[in-house]
């Protein structure tokens, strides 16, 4: 039973959603602050949710190359995570780290195995790294799209990835291929965000609890 392997569901939008994940014990809750995604989420409407909550739970928030002051806003609406998901480099990460005293998610896209070598250079400045499908067109943001990576990328490079922070695995999981991802990779942490969609955007409560079961399953 993959117990232990922590969730986080990412580009929730609404009070029922982040509700359904507390009560369901999800590790993570994030929200998207990336302008053009079609999960953004307004930082006033983000604050009037986690105020309902009582400080109890991990919020991410997901930036991709943002300034400082759209930062501080997000963290004064009560996320307790960053997560960069755009073309910072380790001295901005640093910066930001520096700066805000919050834990640092650093999301490594990843299409072929030399793209996992990036978290060399990120290693010191993050406290997590999220290991995410790249954008091959270079249009829109790098996951997202529904479409994993090459998992056989990290079960190669197991004994390697263990020199370095603690990683989440995201990119196209779903119901389907999550406990192959789990056995391939032997992930501690997934993330899920258009696997527990129908439409892009909209989660679907009846997808993050099947999800969660498939988790959690029995092999």
């Amino acid at each position: 039973m993959n117990s232990v392997t922590k969730i986080k569901f990412c580009g929730l939008t609404s009070y029922d959603e982040v509700a359904f994940a507390k009560k369901n014990n999800i590790y993570w809750i994030g929200f998207i602050f990336a302008k053009g995604s079609s999960r953004f989420i307004e930082i006033g409407k983000a604050k009037e949710i986690i105020s309902k909550f009582d400080n109890c739970l991990n919020i991410v928030g997901v930036f991709v190359d943002a300034n400082d002051d759209w930062i501080k806003l997000a963290l004064e609406a009560g996320i307790n995570y960053i997560q960069l998901h755009g073309e910072e480099s380790p001295e901005r990460c640093e910066e930001i780290k520096s700066l805000f005293k919050t834990p640092i998610i650093k999301a490594i896209p990843i299409e072929k195995e030399e793209d996992l070598k990036n978290i060399e250079f990120y290693n010191d400045v993050c406290d997590y790294f999220l290991l995410d499908k790249k954008n091959v067109n270079n249009e829109g943001f790098n996951g997202g799209t529904g479409e994993n990576f090459d998992w056989n990328i990290i079960s190669k490079n197991k004994e390697w990835l263990n020199k370095y922070k603690p990683w989440i695995l995201s990119g196209g999981l779903n119901i389907h291929n999550v406990q192959e991802a789990i056995r391939l990779t032997g992930t501690k942490a997934i993330d899920v965000s258009s696997g527990i969609e129908y439409n892009p955007g909209s989660k679907c409560i009846e997808l993050m609890e099947l999800f969660i079961k498939e988790v959690n399953k029995k092999v």
